[in-house]
């Protein structure tokens, strides 16, 4: 028996699972017709996965809290997305209204326009609308102003700071990396972006004030709309019983020696305790086994 264990934990010594400090992630949308995708990207562009959606109509989208919220444009609303799992959260609908493309939140407002320039604050009320011309296709807020992307081939930057009186600072309007370009968002230091063309890949932009591209990716589909990204880190990681970012036969080991009372250090019991029944016993341990032989995902 014992020398079965060894050869056992000597197999699954050579693989192990890894898990980075930090995973950043683009999130793309895409129609057609009267189908949506959610994709969700590597950095390299690759698809790490995507959710599908009948009869909705992903458009631009904002991130709040690292968590992303999305435009609908079909049955005009705002929805949080899970991008993992694909599951909705509906924040509000809106009726009386007939499209929203444009989705931006300036920290305490979400603002859409269809008709005229309409607020709604995190829970989905109302508060307010705006009189506003033209057609926003994507909107965003960075410096305290609000930036629109609209038909004109011009992103263009308006105060909103006298709500609802609503200006127009024409010496920060710019022009957009393509004139193919849907959505708009700010991550902080720049904007992102992606084409909207008709049975044709387009590209998802990341660029500056002044519309230079600071770096590109192919899209996964055609009639893309927006683009953000998110970041998630380690926060727990199943079957890392050791505590050092990996799940290889090293947990395995430090769960057994906690099963038999050895108190090992360091122990994160957190992600020991794979099947979250708050004891550590040998289901744990086939967990992690599963684990490190890809029958189970840590994340």
């Amino acid at each position: 028996m014992k020398k079965s264990l060894i050869v056992f934990l000597f197999i699954f010594s050579l693989f192990g699972f890894t898990h980075g400090q930090k995973q950043d992630y683009i999130v793309f949308t895409a129609y057609q017709g009267f189908f949506s995708r959610i994709y969700v990207l590597n950095m390299d562009g690759s698809v790490h996965t995507f959710h599908e959606y009948e009869n909705y109509r992903w458009q631009d989208m904002t991130v709040i809290d690292n968590e992303v919220y999305v435009a609908e444009a079909f049955m005009p609303g705002i929805y949080k997305v899970d991008i993992f799992t694909g599951d909705l959260t509906l924040i509000m609908h809106d009726f009386w209204l007939y499209y929203f493309y444009g989705l931006a939140w300036d920290g305490t407002y979400f603002y859409v326009k269809e008709w005229s320039m309409n607020r709604y604050d995190i829970n989905g009320v109302n508060h307010g609308s705006a009189s506003f011309s033209g057609t926003v296709l994507g909107a965003t807020f960075h410096d305290d102003y609000y930036w629109m992307l609209g038909n004109e081939n011009v992103i263009k930057c308006y105060d909103f700071s006298s709500w609802p009186t609503l200006v127009e600072v024409p010496g920060n309007n710019f022009t957009p990396p393509s004139s193919h370009c849907r959505g708009l968002w700010h991550d902080g230091e720049y904007f992102w972006t992606a084409e909207s063309i008709e049975s044709q890949l387009g590209k998802i932009y990341k660029f500056d004030l002044q519309g230079q591209v600071v770096q590109e990716w192919w899209a996964p589909a055609f009639r893309g709309w927006g683009a953000v990204t998110v970041s998630y880190g380690p926060v727990m990681l199943p079957g890392d019983a050791n505590c050092d970012g990996v799940v290889d036969v090293l947990d395995v080991i430090t769960i057994v020696n906690y099963i038999m009372g050895l108190n090992p250090e360091p122990f994160c019991f957190e992600n020991a305790d794979v099947n979250q029944d708050n004891t550590i016993n040998l289901l744990d341990v086939i967990e992690v086994i599963n684990i490190i032989s890809g029958k189970r995902f840590a994340f």
